[in-house]
């Protein structure tokens, strides 16, 4: 994706609230995920300046609070940016009365930050920052950070089990997505339920071949869907998307084929969003090479990668958890 497919694509994820499945997991209790940032929130002190980079809806800011709350420590001043355009004033309403410790600058590249030179003692981001990375973000986050300064990054790792998951679901999208496949027939078969709005009809559609062949097309269909979620370890998506489909089929019923067509459409757009999103992550997921090539990105701008480590949930790896300085 480009910067403005990224961007509104992004939007669309934050401001809908869209959970893609591959992302499921990623704040499981007792995670190496979940101490990697209470260890961030230990070395976080008092009145530092905290940038979270490709912040979201500031998830790792609300942990690393919560950290410091639990430690009764006194809070940082966070600063979130993102890609994405969201409105700042309503994200910054959940964190309640620490509102005045975070401020959130949506609509930022990071290639491009509005703070001033050696600004920021701690520099974060989750599952984000790896998508940017570049020569001119390097340098930027280089730049924002004060001499001492340390970055702590949790990034998509190549062997992770998201990254698996993300594979297989967009191999569940194409399947739904096939010409003359789930979704097909399930638009052809929209006409023939919006005719039993009149009860009348029902009769004369067990005799329509037409509306016969529809349904038997859509049955056979409905199988493949069915035989591959049970050979799947992440079934969610095909098992969502055979419940979809009644809700589909009730919607013609009620309101007719134009409701029920208009349904499917929008489910559909929304599957090939994130469809994209899981393309970027696994294109933007790192390995070892990858991380040595970026350790010499940051040597040219007199930063280094002083810690990597796998980190696992459950014995998976999750991502990597990378240190800067």
């Amino acid at each position: 994706m480009n910067k403005i497919e990224r961007q509104n694509n992004w939007t669309n994820y934050w401001k809908n609230n869209s959970v893609d499945s591959c992302r499921d997991g990623i704040k499981a209790k007792a995670s190496q995920l979940e101490n990697f940032w209470a260890e961030t929130a230990e070395m976080i002190k008092n009145n530092d300046q905290v940038l979270d980079l490709c912040t979201g809806k500031g998830d790792v800011i609300q942990q690393l609070i919560s950290y410091q709350l639990g430690e009764d420590k006194a809070l940082a001043h966070y600063t979130g940016v993102d890609l994405s355009d969201m409105d700042s004033r309503v994200i910054e309403k959940k964190f309640g009365s620490y509102k005045d410790k975070v401020r959130f600058k949506y609509g930022t590249h990071i290639s491009d930050l509005p703070f001033e030179e050696k600004t920021f003692e701690f520099v974060t981001s989750q599952f984000g920052i790896e998508y940017a990375f570049n020569e001119n973000v390097i340098k930027e986050i280089c730049r924002v950070m004060k001499s001492k300064g340390i970055a702590r990054f949790a990034t998509h790792h190549k062997e992770s089990a998201l990254i698996k998951v993300a594979k297989q679901e967009i191999q569940h999208i194409d399947l739904l997505s096939e010409k003359g496949g789930f979704f097909d027939c399930m638009k052809s078969l929209i006409p023939v339920f919006a005719k039993l709005r009149n009860p009348a009809n029902a009769k004369k559609i067990n005799k329509d071949q037409k509306a016969i062949s529809a349904r038997e097309q859509f049955n056979s269909e409905s199988q493949k869907v069915i035989t591959q979620a049970e050979k799947s370890s992440v079934p969610d998506l095909l098992q969502e998307s055979l419940s979809f489909s009644r809700q589909v089929f009730d919607i013609a019923k009620i309101k007719g084929a134009s409701a029920a067509k208009d349904k499917l459409i929008s489910y559909h757009n929304e599957l090939n969003l994130s469809k994209e999103r899981m393309i970027d992550l696994i294109d933007s997921s790192l390995d070892k090479v990858d991380l040595e090539k970026l350790d010499k990105s940051f040597v040219t701008y007199g930063k280094k990668i002083t810690k990597k480590e796998e980190l696992k949930n459950d014995g998976e790896i999750v991502a990597w958890g990378i240190e800067i300085s």
